[in-house]
């Protein structure tokens, strides 16, 4: 039999099951019958049921998230959450992990879905992300978006220069910095006919040209890009690590200078 993947970014399902679930029987209810229907879809477009069969793999969040530790502002101002909505999050959550969802632990749960997906790529395996955050367009690959009910197919250069164009308009929904004014329409516009190759310094141009620091784009670029690998994930520990490490140097440095 060969396998194929299906990949979901579980945690954009509980917030569509939490609002409109009264009771942990209800939550429980919807979110098993939200994901059979799911499964369902993707079986009826991938599988073929003599010759395949599909491994699901659903992600959630998960202990710490890198990105906090590289900027103090990331989704620093999304509102809180309304209490009984958060109760039946962090119900629906221990639920799906006791289904055997996987907690992504120091990343976010499409971080987690992005190595999985470069891990079936590079074995040569196919494989589905399903999901609804923008963000995984960036991943190569089969799409399911369970808000909308679309398909889509992302191939690598696609991916690559949809992470380039939020590079330009930044995530306000996750408090990363872009070019003020630059939304999606003009970020296309500005990159319409420029090689991918050259792309990155097309970005860099254009933020000088509003006057704005490198340094910041280079932040939001760590910020908005997912991980494709657990190296990577290692080497931005190490990055973080590093600076931690200068930062306390210097502030011992300050101390030391204003004793003497």
């Amino acid at each position: 039999m060969q396998t194929k993947h299906m990949f979901v970014d579980t945690d954009s399902i509980f917030f569509k099951v939490a609002y409109k679930s009264k009771n942990q029987s209800e939550l429980r209810k919807n979110y098993n019958s939200f994901c059979n229907k799911m499964k369902l879809e993707v079986s009826d477009k991938m599988i073929n049921p003599f010759t395949e069969e599909l491994n699901v793999l659903y992600a959630v969040k998960g202990k710490d998230n890198y990105r906090k530790q590289l900027s103090a502002d990331y989704k620093s101002t999304r509102p809180e959450l309304d209490k009984d909505i958060r109760d039946k999050l962090n119900y629906l959550h221990k639920h799906a992990v006791s289904k055997g969802a996987i907690q992504a632990d120091g990343m976010e749960a499409d971080d987690l879905v992005a190595i999985w997906a470069h891990e079936a790529l590079d074995r040569k395996e196919d494989y589905v992300i399903c999901g609804i955050d923008k963000d995984l367009l960036q991943i190569p690959g089969q799409h399911y978006n369970y808000g909308k009910d679309t398909w889509q197919l992302i191939n690598e250069e696609e991916g690559l220069h949809n992470l380039y164009l939020q590079c330009l308009t930044g995530d306000n929904t996750d408090n990363i910095p872009g070019l003020k004014g630059i939304g999606p329409k003009k970020a296309a516009k500005i990159l319409a006919g420029v090689p991918l190759s050259r792309q990155w310094n097309k970005i860099k141009a254009t933020w000088k040209e509003h006057n704005q620091p490198i340094k910041q784009l280079e932040l939001s670029h760590k910020l908005l890009r997912m991980l494709t690998s657990w190296k990577e994930y290692e080497d931005i520990k190490a990055y973080i690590q590093d600076k931690t490490i200068i930062s306390e140097s210097n502030d011992v440095q300050k101390q030391s200078d204003k004793v003497s």
